[in-house]
């Protein structure tokens, strides 16, 4: 709402007797040659008060203090290496994504400048960061866009994953993610700071400001939206959760290793697709399960066609196929679907425990029917995205290890 962008009085009263009582002209810390004044720390963090509705303690303020100078420390580093590369960012790139930024939460941007300001707020201190996203993303493209390769059996992969389980949910899923580093106290700090964001949102602040301002995820610049997912495909500990929540709910923490998680299920719909497959069986019988597993796994170089398998399989002893005819995907278990997604078209998948012994199965065709089923370009869009996201995470550590950064 937007009285969550409004400083009460009791809220710039309480910035007198914080950190905030120096002059506008100190020194917050001094980046490698540049310096982030005390003014630009007091905007930036009266910022984040005023638009994420951050509960007006000082012990809450102190941790919002702390990330904003966090922030500016990266994207004085960001400038820096933007610097290198001679780039002009237009005020109408900056304006659109300051636009978007707050369209967001539904707001217009007109009624938001004029009451940051009447909050004692400029909205520089915004442009200022959406100029380093900005700067940043160009200069993550430029280094590693061309090097970055997406090839067809990752491709294949992901889409053997995705048919498999194309008769699954879909869920629209924001994520804010606080990881766990030296500065914040490690995982401790890290569960807190999640704690205090599933209470802020709770106290009415929205998801997508909380999201842009304390997120480490890359989803950070998006206002932590991950678009839309199938149920499997996010990390284990994420997924089980968001299958027991309900559209508009928000997770309590999520650990994971590394840091914590905090998602908000925007969405959720039942897929229209689904995936027919055309399978055989390939089974071992025998007491010693194991050594039934290990004969089918060994026979992955040798069973390579539906066509031959027959003739193949009475060449061996102790071996049986059987034909399983066209079935659905979503007619099958979660186990022979975890193994599907991982078996091409004419291979045989892995080796699946059953009583007397072990069978393995043979993919023989899959067709995707449906619109939630990406293509194969969208797929790769997708994956290119997530490579890049990861050089931007890796690059960036990388330039704060070597940066001199002083904080007074």
């Amino acid at each position: 709402m937007m009285k969550t962008l409004l400083l009460s009085a009791s809220a710039a009263l309480l910035f007198t007797g914080t950190a905030f009582a120096q002059t506008s002209h100190g020194i917050a810390a001094v980046v490698n040659d540049d310096i982030v004044t005390t003014h630009d720390l007091r905007q930036r963090t009266l910022f984040m008060v005023a638009t994420t509705g951050i509960e007006r303690t000082e012990e809450a303020i102190a941790r919002a203090q702390q990330q904003a100078l966090r922030n500016l420390v990266d994207e004085h580093i960001q400038i820096q290496e933007s610097d290198k590369y001679e780039q002009t960012i237009s005020d109408e790139e900056i304006n659109q994504s300051v636009a978007r930024l707050i369209g967001r939460n539904g707001l217009d941007p007109n009624e938001v400048v004029q009451r940051l300001a009447s909050a004692g707020v400029s909205i520089e201190t915004l442009r200022d960061q959406v100029r380093s996203e900005i700067a940043w993303q160009r200069i993550i493209n430029g280094l590693y866009g061309s090097r970055i390769r997406i090839s067809d059996a990752q491709i294949d992969e992901t889409l053997n994953r995705l048919t498999a389980n194309a008769s699954k949910p879909n869920y629209r899923v924001a994520e804010i993610y606080i990881e766990a580093t030296e500065d914040i106290g490690g995982m401790e700090g890290a569960m807190q700071g999640a704690q205090a964001m599933v209470q802020q949102v709770a106290d009415g602040a929205p998801f997508p400001l909380l999201a842009q301002q304390f997120s480490s995820s890359p989803t950070a610049a998006k206002g932590g939206d991950m678009g839309w997912v199938r149920e499997g495909e996010l990390r284990p500990e994420i997924d089980q959760i968001i299958q027991q929540m309900e559209k508009g709910n928000l997770s309590k923490p999520i650990q994971v290793p590394g840091g914590v998680y905090v998602v908000a299920l925007l969405d959720k719909k039942i897929s229209e697709a689904d995936t027919l497959y055309k399978l055989k069986q390939v089974r071992v019988d025998s007491e010693d399960v194991e050594a039934a597993k290990s004969q089918l796994i060994a026979l992955k170089d040798t069973l390579t066609s539906c066509e031959t398998l027959k003739d193949d399989v009475e060449a061996l002893d102790g071996v049986e196929q059987a034909d399983m005819g066209e079935i659905k995907s979503s007619e099958l278990t979660d186990e022979v679907l975890a193994v599907l997604s991982s078996t091409d078209v004419g291979a045989l998948g892995d080796p699946i425990e059953r009583p007397g012994g072990a069978a393995g199965i043979m993919v023989c065709s899959r067709e995707a029917s449906g619109s939630d089923i990406p293509t194969r370009d969208q797929i790769e869009d997708r994956l290119m995205d997530q490579q890049l996201a990861q050089a931007s995470k890796r690059h960036l550590r990388d330039l704060r290890r070597q940066a001199t950064v002083v904080v007074r």
